[in-house]
């Protein structure tokens, strides 16, 4: 009796310790896949879904669209109301547009203020059509702490990946739409062929 309470409790020891090592493995992952200002996925995790997409894609020929999203005159908005501002806008932004995408879209921060939402089984037009909800969505956002007028907006860029290019091909081209909607005026969603916005 003495030897068998002896193991049941070494048996609960390690369950324990199990579960534990399970936590902190989570907690690893999470580290090393989500950008800790935003709690968005970070560059490297971003890379490694366009590779899957990618593969899928070549296998599948289902479409796929990345979305480069930059806020626009961020730096004036760190100026004006401090960095920590800064920091509240990047989270709230990230985690309005993390909130309204599916769950095999996966979003994150592409790098200072740009992020970049990819979109499996998404042709260009629908990809569009997201865009610039995410758009809309962002300009009605209002943030505590800061003047109740005050209202940030969005450029994207939207492009659908091609057949025999590269991911990288893809968000160049992406990349140049937002240049566009930069070009002509921020608060806009450019695609390859249509301008929408104000």
């Amino acid at each position: 009796a003495m030897i068998g309470g002896f193991i049941s409790g070494l048996r609960g020891k390690l369950r324990k310790k199990n579960l534990e090592l399970k936590h902190a493995m989570t907690r690893i992952s999470e580290l090393v896949n989500i950008d800790e200002l935003t709690g968005v996925c970070n560059r490297r995790r971003l890379f490694e879904v366009l590779a899957d997409e990618a593969n899928r894609f070549s296998r599948t020929h289902g479409p796929f669209s990345v979305c480069i999203l930059d806020i626009d005159f961020f730096k004036q908005v760190n100026d004006t109301f401090g960095h920590l501002a800064g920091d509240q806008i990047l989270r709230e932004v990230a985690q309005t547009v993390n909130k309204s995408l599916r769950q095999i879209d996966c979003f994150g921060r592409y790098g200072g203020e740009e992020f970049l939402m990819i979109l499996p089984q998404t042709s260009l037009e629908g990809a569009r059509v997201k865009a610039e909800r995410v758009r809309t969505d962002i300009a009605a956002l209002r943030f505590d702490g800061i003047e109740p007028e005050f209202a940030i907006t969005v450029s994207i860029g939207v492009a659908q990946c091609r057949e025999g290019e590269s991911t990288e091909d893809t968000i160049a081209r992406a990349d140049q739409a937002l240049y566009s909607a930069k070009q002509i005026g921020r608060n806009r969603t450019v695609t390859e062929t249509l301008v929408t916005g104000n």
